[in-house]
């Protein structure tokens, strides 16, 4: 087959675009043999970056063809090492390429199947996502489904919840769509996404909740909802050291706590237009609030007040200083 590969990649080379038939015949006679070799996997990779458009026959193929070498015929069988890593990622990222979304497939396919993955491919893949969604200047719903997934379940040594450096990824990338007609659920993954990487960081203990907290439980789904999980917080929030880790000091850790719990037990306490605009001035927006920001701060008002009262009072002596 490396022969075939050749000379139609030659081909390819002169005629500049694949045509379809050619991709499907190709692609057919790579799925029944297997990529055996790394050469044999770059020259797909080449094939995949001509074609003109890629039907859902050649990305799939294509995704299982790489998958399938990756984890089956290089050792160890299931794993994907950091030197495949480093090779995969300086195959997709040649010469400032913006990933396609058929490459991100096989990230997001690989990091699914494989018994172990490093890191290092699992953030790739997120700054990937950012910025084929950045290149496209919308967040559709296929790469809202995709940010959603790197986030629910990403390989190597990743927390049980949605890290800062995650959280950073997410805010540059909804700065720039924030105008774009955007996709619902790209405003849902992006708000349930912050609201557990905060809850995350003030709570004093998360690992005892690991199950409620994972990021697994918050984003199984793009729907506006955390499962009710704050619903129970009223008296959790003076039984631990909640807010300590992000307050300017422990007698503003204290009153945030009393605060949260104030507000938590107040059935149907809103948050207010103040708060509103501290939350967020306190995350660094001082702009128009984008659709997804909206998303979030409702997603305060309705499940989580007594939260967000406590995190207002736990850091603005910040603000003061």
């Amino acid at each position: 087959m490396e022969t075939e590969i050749q000379l139609l990649m030659a081909r390819v080379s002169h005629l500049g675009e694949m045509s379809e038939a050619e991709a499907r015949r190709i692609v057919n006679e790579v799925y029944r043999d297997g990529v055996v070799s790394r050469q044999e996997a770059e020259a797909l990779f080449r094939l995949n970056e001509q074609l003109a458009e890629r039907d859902p026959v050649w990305v799939e193929r294509f995704v299982e063809a790489i998958k399938d070498f990756l984890l089956t015929r290089e050792a160890p069988e299931g794993w994907i090492t950091d030197e495949e890593a480093g090779w995969l990622i300086g195959i997709i990222g040649r010469d400032g390429h913006i990933e396609t979304a058929s490459e991100i497939d096989l990230m997001l396919s690989l990091l699914r199947h494989a018994e172990g993955a490093p890191a290092s491919l699992s953030h790739y893949c997120l700054e990937a996502i950012s910025r084929r969604i950045i290149k496209n200047g919308v967040a559709d719903e296929a790469m809202s489904e995709r940010m959603r997934r790197i986030l629910h379940a990403p390989g190597g040594d990743s927390g049980l919840w949605v890290s800062r450096d995650e959280a950073t990824v997410l805010f540059r990338t909804n700065d720039a769509i924030a105008e774009a007609p955007n996709a619902k659920s790209w405003n849902n993954v992006f708000a349930k996404a912050i609201l557990n990487h905060l809850l995350a960081a003030a709570h004093p203990e998360p690992q005892t909740e690991s199950d409620a907290l994972s990021r697994e439980a918050w984003l199984k789904d793009n729907k506006a909802s955390v499962g009710g999980f704050f619903g129970k917080m009223a008296n959790a929030f003076t039984s631990g050291a909640w807010f300590d880790k992000v307050s300017y000091d422990p007698e503003a850790a204290a009153r945030a706590r009393y605060m949260a719990k104030e507000a938590a037990a107040k059935a149907g306490k809103q948050v207010t237009e103040e708060e509103d605009k501290w939350f967020l001035r306190r995350l660094g927006w001082d702009k128009s609030v984008s659709p997804a920001e909206r998303t979030l701060i409702e997603l305060l008002k309705s499940e989580a007040p007594g939260f967000a009262r406590g995190l207002k009072e736990a850091t603005q002596a910040m603000d003061a200083a």
